[in-house]
């Protein structure tokens, strides 16, 4: 009298993890995605605008006047013997 609907076969994949390196096929489980909660607070890094803003000023570069001078880079990292110390003077 009634007929019963005809069962699905649950998806298989084929998934590489850690338990089987070579892969192995597994059903489709679609991820548990946690509900949000209301006491964790937003963090935000700007909008578009910030990020527009950004791209046109460029980047502010500081440098740090302490670096090593170049007699002891030299000493450190020696120079190729066939290629002169200072090129540019």
């Amino acid at each position: 009298m009634f007929r019963r609907k005809p069962t699905v076969p649950p998806k298989m994949v084929w998934r590489i993890s850690e338990g089987s390196p070579m892969g192995a096929w597994v059903v489709k489980v679609a991820p548990v995605i946690p509900k949000p909660s209301n006491e964790l607070p937003e963090v935000s890094y700007g909008t578009w605008v910030t990020s527009s803003y950004d791209l046109l000023d460029g980047t502010d570069v500081i440098e740090d006047p302490d670096t090593l001078p170049g007699d002891l880079l030299d000493e450190l990292f020696a120079p190729k013997q066939d290629a002169p110390k200072n090129p540019s003077r």
